[in-house]
């Protein structure tokens, strides 16, 4: 059995739910490309958070259904004992709906856009071979001779250097 898991610009990837789940959210990381320090769920297409990171002792297979599709969630957890914020790393918008992103908990504004919660991936390189998504702000800068742009991950603080 397997899962599919989609993320970035419509990308997604299989992976096995027979192993406990702390080393299927680890290697969805890895494979998916985002940070490693990172928290991570999956949610399926109707936007259910599967809570993984609750039952990170437990066996995958026992929470997800195989054959099954499920989304990438960036988790945002407050310092106050509120409930986490979820943000779909997947850019797609017959899958990551006003629906979903209600289901979620993020408040769309008059326009169907959200408001500060869900922001799109973009990919550093073009090519195939290093086609690498990170979450950003969008707040962009360039260096003085113009030939670098520079990314804000939120997740670190830290910026990312790449040639535009």
């Amino acid at each position: 059995m397997f899962i599919t898991v989609l993320y970035g610009d419509n990308e997604h990837a299989l992976f096995n739910p027979y192993c406990k789940t702390q080393i299927l959210l680890d290697y969805i990381k890895q494979n998916c490309h985002y940070e490693t320090e990172a928290e991570i769920d999956l949610a399926d297409e109707n936007g259910e958070v599967k809570n993984l990171l609750l039952n990170q002792h437990s066996y995958s297979s026992d929470i997800l259904t195989g054959r099954e599709v499920y989304v990438l969630l960036g988790v945002n957890r407050p310092v106050s004992p509120s409930k986490p914020t979820y943000t779909p790393l997947l850019n797609n918008n017959n899958i990551v709906t006003p629906k979903f992103l209600a289901k979620l908990g993020i408040r769309m504004d008059s326009r169907g856009q959200s408001r500060g919660k869900a922001k799109r991936l973009h990919k550093i390189s073009s090519s195939p071979s290093s086609s690498i998504a990170f979450r950003t702000d969008g707040k962009h800068s360039a260096s003085p001779q113009g030939r670098h742009k520079y990314t804000l991950l939120p997740h670190t603080g830290k910026h990312v250097r790449h040639s535009t």
